[in-house]
């Protein structure tokens, strides 16, 4: 038993650090739980990122590792946050995604991109809050 499970343990690091890196082509398989992708991290085909100038692209690559933090992505990628209104998203992306760009921008980008989603998670958050209630509702017996 212990030695299954020590295989088991062996198995999941080596694992761990399968799949795509940051940047490579991807395309999502299937849907719902079943979906897939070859991607080390997140396949970026249906995200849609916020560029410094406003528009919108899916870049259809896999990023880079999730959870990051401003500042805290390897040179030659940025940390992109998503503006999603429900949920706390974060992962690296390469530099050149919306183009080349100076460093002073490439760091206005990241700090924008946090702010744009702190913003919405806020608004989204004020929104539901209105809509609760704290009042209970007894059923005639």
């Amino acid at each position: 038993m212990i030695r299954a499970y020590l295989l088991f343990i062996a198995a999941s690091v080596a694992l761990a650090g399968c799949g795509d890196p940051i940047g490579s082509a991807c395309s999502i398989r299937g849907s719902g739980f079943t979906a897939s992708h070859d991607c080390r991290n997140k396949c970026l085909m249906y995200k849609k990122i916020r560029c410094p100038d406003g528009s919108r692209i899916a870049p259809k690559v896999c990023s880079g590792k999730e959870s990051c933090t401003t500042g805290g992505c390897p040179s030659g990628q940025i940390c992109y946050f998503e503006d999603d209104g429900t949920d706390e998203t974060s992962y690296c992306v390469l530099a050149e995604t919306c183009g080349v760009q100076s460093d002073d921008s490439l760091a206005q980008w990241e700090q924008d991109s946090f702010t744009f989603a702190e913003e919405t998670r806020r608004a989204w958050s004020e929104k539901f809050k209105n809509h609760s209630t704290t009042e209970t509702t007894e059923l005639p017996k």
